[in-house]
């Protein structure tokens, strides 16, 4: 029973992930658009707009990998409650750390990864060596 319920909660889960990354894809795309006309200095150079589409991509799997973590969870805190309330307390909470911890390394990485791309970037066309 539980584990029905629990397939019931994910599958509307990631329904609602599809129907929320659909509108974010247009969000995205105009607002893209936007900081394309705005705010980027000379023509051809996109670096504000593609560090603001790597950090909408990062979001995305955020709230994909999130959304997971929460739904395996829910039901495995339900069935622990079961028993006792500090089982059901330690799944939520070893849940909670996964995605904290999981969640902010997604945007360290990315944050880590387009620094060295635009550093290097910097460096080979602006310096003299």
């Amino acid at each position: 029973m539980l584990l029905e319920v629990g397939s019931y909660i994910e599958r509307g889960a990631q329904a609602f992930l599809a129907a929320e990354y659909k509108y974010m894809l247009v969000v995205i795309l105009v607002l893209a658009i936007i900081i394309i006309f705005a705010v980027e200095q000379k023509l051809g150079q996109f670096w504000t707009t593609i560090a603001f589409i790597l950090g909408a991509l990062t979001s995305i799997l955020s709230g994909y990998v999130g959304m997971r973590v929460a739904t395996f969870s829910n039901y495995r805190c339900a069935f622990a409650a079961q028993h006792t309330m500090t089982a059901a307390f330690k799944v939520a909470y070893r849940a909670g750390c996964v995605m904290g911890f999981g969640l902010v390394s997604f945007a360290l990485l990315m944050i880590t990864i387009i620094l060295a791309i635009y550093i290097n970037w910097y460096v080979v066309n602006y310096t003299d060596f």
